[in-house]
């Protein structure tokens, strides 16, 4: 378990972290239901608290989720358990590493968002991860991924002193809390490494509760690199999009994401 950056603390605080990200449900649902609709089924990977499994069960699609973190899994049956039962018969929880489960059944399409390949930090993981979802797609399936696009000038900063960034300040509604995450980041230029140090603090009615700090390490990787490891990995790319409204991605003068659609070679000949 010492791979697995959501442990208790960190899965308990995710929905209160991450409630603003909402801008790529829309995109999800969508390509799920192209893919699969009513009829077939998806699979996400790395799918933590529903965040997006639950908005595109809503949508109607039959979603297999799965998680290398029993913490997150406990957060997203929790969640399950005061959905409605037509979203309930929609998923299906499955705890797992993604660079080698089996689920014993085939996808119509296998999807992973918000970043989360690059947790996969050295090739033979990136690699695995390719390979155990070729295993689990149907004939015509696909894999889609979302990562950013590398902030050169950030890379080209990083022998600055590194300083506490704000990330989130936020006071909600319920019971008077406010929740705070400050953070720390530092590349490593040669392994192409990212090693975030994030503070989480939490206050009840303007009062102190408390804080700890987690630690999350990614890899990043540039667009062409990322076409090289596609098709080492036995893929081709179906589609290469820079933003959520599908826009292409070398048409783009900034794209700031990285969303691609590929698919394995011999069901493209």
């Amino acid at each position: 378990m010492d791979d697995i950056y959501y442990k208790e603390r960190e899965a308990t605080r995710y929905d209160l972290e991450y409630r603003w990200k909402t801008d790529d449900i829309p995109f999800w649902q969508g390509l799920t239901q192209e893919y699969a609709g009513r009829e077939g089924v998806a699979l996400e990977l790395a799918c933590g608290t529903l965040r997006v499994t639950y908005p595109v069960a809503e949508s109607g699609v039959r979603v297999h989720g799965l998680d290398h973190s029993p913490w997150m899994l406990t957060e997203a049956q929790k969640r399950l358990a005061k959905a409605p039962a037509s979203i309930r018969e929609r998923v299906t929880l499955h705890q797992g590493d993604m660079r080698a489960f089996d689920l014993v059944q085939q996808f119509d399409i296998v999807y992973l968002p918000f970043n989360t390949l690059l947790i996969m930090r050295t090739t033979e993981d990136q690699l695995a991860l390719f390979d155990s979802v070729r295993r689990h797609l149907k004939p015509g399936g696909v894999f889609a991924f979302d990562l950013f696009v590398p902030d050169l000038t950030r890379i080209a900063n990083q022998a600055r002193p590194a300083v506490w960034a704000n990330e989130q300040d936020e006071a909600l509604s319920e019971g008077g809390v406010r929740v705070q995450r400050d953070s720390l980041t530092r590349y490593d230029t040669l392994r192409q490494r990212i090693l975030v140090k994030f503070r989480h603090r939490e206050y009840v009615n303007g009062v102190f509760q408390h804080e700890f700090i987690s630690d999350l390490q990614l890899t990043y990787i540039f667009p062409r690199e990322l076409e090289h490891l596609i098709a080492r990995a036995g893929f081709e790319i179906v589609d290469y999009w820079g933003d959520y409204n599908r826009t292409d991605f070398w048409s783009m003068q900034e794209p700031w994401k990285q969303i691609l659609v590929v698919r394995p070679k011999e069901q493209l000949q």
